[in-house]
């Protein structure tokens, strides 16, 4: 017989043979996977770990020691590792600007680096950048309200020499004019940058329309920055860097006998022979008339939605009207906010971003200064919904009153504050910062202690009573800064007493945000 030949037809016929039989085979491999014994997952491994129960918060013990000289020591010891956080506080900052001169602070705080006299030698901002680079460290400083710093992180056995760089630059700044100049330069493209930004146009006509022309109603504008001058630094700093108005912070590993040692070694012969200058004033609001201000910003991307409202004084005088213990009145306002902007899930996002798609987020903040405090609630979104969300944050702020939150929207936001605090915990840079804000909001450092129980101890009826106590509808301003032409006839909805300014038109150094003519 000839041997077969295989025909085309017969080729095609045996592949999808074979390709039904490879099929057939994983088919049976998986069930055969299917019916095998489930093997538990391992923790860690191909699982999540599983949760473990709450540890307490491991505040170290705090301790205050005051310098002949007035200098404040506070010492948070913490041996786990090798390592201190250094702070020197000064207690002045934007509050303490002399009038017509404000952004003062900040510059004086931003040229504090940038050039020192070190054992009678000129040290330029490179190589003070150089000698704390070489502690292992960054030499960082900065202002807000109340307070100007410097900061740094070193090994414990540099933990001398890096206080010593630190007081040098602290007591003897070369604040030099062409340090000044590049300073300003930076600082004016920052302004050019935010002035074209709707959401930040946002918060700075927001504060002024809030606190009106009061000192936490002051904000720094180009026309503010171009008038400070190299003796407007230099006054600014020989007024208010004195020893009784500093607070040096240690957190980490040295004993509070070794960081009062420390603190009379390099900081102890600082005498100032001017007189003390007074407190600034306590902060109050005096709100413009207008309950909103548009902005028109033509050509701008969004719109930036603002809304203020009061908040809790910082003080415990204020605090005793409210009819409960100051630190825990305190918590209260903070979880009120957290419940309206704390996160994702809480309300603001949840109504704007999150069930209608306005926004890719919202949030809120909020201030607490001696005399009173500011709550502010912000999003971005396209010009033509920019009234609608304005209603939703006025209608959630205010109704905050009438609808507490329940007890699981209560517990997650809680959880947001205390974590957030835990982990400022974890590092001595954290520990440093909760002890500087704490000492800037001038509130007892014991307080520090009883923050996660304060907090966790708030009820749904207390955060009720708070919002109904600060928050109605009268007591709002708001700001809506974007093109107004592109947000066609929605904001014809937001009712009289609208004050509506172009960017050429406003003024932020003036009472009523117009220029003048």
């Amino acid at each position: 017989m000839s041997p077969a030949v295989s025909s085309p037809r017969g080729t095609v016929a045996l592949g999808v043979a074979m390709a039904w039989s490879w099929l057939a085979a994983l088919a049976l491999l998986l069930v055969l996977l299917v019916l095998q014994p489930a093997h538990a997952a391992v923790p860690g491994d191909d699982a999540p770990p599983a949760a473990q129960p709450p540890r307490p918060l491991a505040l170290p013990s705090l301790q205050q020691q005051v310098l002949a000289n007035g200098l404040t020591v506070v010492s948070a010891p913490r041996h786990g590792a090798p390592l201190v956080s250094l702070s020197l506080l000064v207690r002045a900052g934007a509050e303490a600007d002399p009038s017509g001169r404000a952004g003062s602070a900040a510059m004086t705080a931003a040229l504090l680096g940038k050039g020192a006299l070190r054992q009678g030698r000129v040290v330029s901002a490179t190589e003070l950048a150089r000698q704390a680079e070489a502690l292992g460290g960054a030499l960082e400083s900065g202002s807000g309200w109340r307070a100007s710093s410097l900061t740094m992180t070193v090994t414990t056995p540099r933990a001398d020499a890096a206080l010593a760089l630190m007081a040098d630059v602290l007591r003897h700044p070369l604040l030099a004019s062409d340090e000044l100049e590049r300073a300003r330069a930076q600082t004016l493209d920052g302004l050019k940058l935010a002035m074209g930004d709707p959401a930040q146009v946002a918060a700075l006509v927001l504060r002024r329309a809030y606190w009106g022309d009061t000192t936490y109603g002051t904000v720094a504008p180009p026309a503010a920055v171009q008038r400070i001058r190299r003796a407007d630094v230099l006054q600014f700093h020989a007024r208010w860097y004195r020893p009784e108005r500093t607070v040096l912070i240690v957190a980490g590993d040295l004993t509070p006998e070794q960081a009062g040692a420390m603190a009379q070694r390099l900081l102890g012969d600082w005498r100032v022979s001017t007189p003390a200058p007074a407190a600034p004033p306590a902060a109050r609001s005096a709100s413009i008339a207008a309950p909103l201000v548009l902005i028109d910003m033509p050509g701008s991307g969004q719109s930036g939605v603002a809304v203020a409202a009061p908040f809790i004084a910082s003080d415990l005088a204020d605090l005793a009207a409210n009819g409960a213990a100051g630190g825990q009145q305190r918590r209260i306002a903070l979880v009120a906010n957290a419940v309206l902007g704390g996160g994702y899930s809480a309300r603001l996002n949840q109504e704007i971003r999150i069930k209608r798609g306005l926004s890719y987020g919202a949030g809120s903040t909020a201030e607490a200064h001696p005399g009173a405090g500011m709550f502010s609630a912000s999003a971005q979104t396209n010009h033509p919904t920019a009234a609608q969300v304005l209603q939703i944050l006025r209608d959630e702020v205010t109704g905050l009153a009438d609808h507490p939150p329940g007890a699981d929207e209560l517990a997650a936001r809680q959880a947001t504050l205390v974590g957030s605090f835990a982990r400022r915990l974890e590092t001595n840079s954290g520990l440093a910062s909760l002890v500087q804000a704490q000492l800037i909001q001038g509130r007892p450092l014991d307080e520090l202690d009883r923050y996660a129980q304060d907090v966790l101890a708030v009820t749904p009826q207390q955060v009720s009573d708070f919002a109904r106590a600060h928050w109605s509808a009268g007591r709002l301003r708001a700001v809506i800064a974007g093109d107004l032409g592109a947000a066609g006839d929605s904001l014809k909805t937001l009712g009289d007493g609208t004050l509506r300014l172009t960017m050429t038109e406003l003024d932020l150094e003036q009472p009523g945000l117009r220029r003048r003519r």
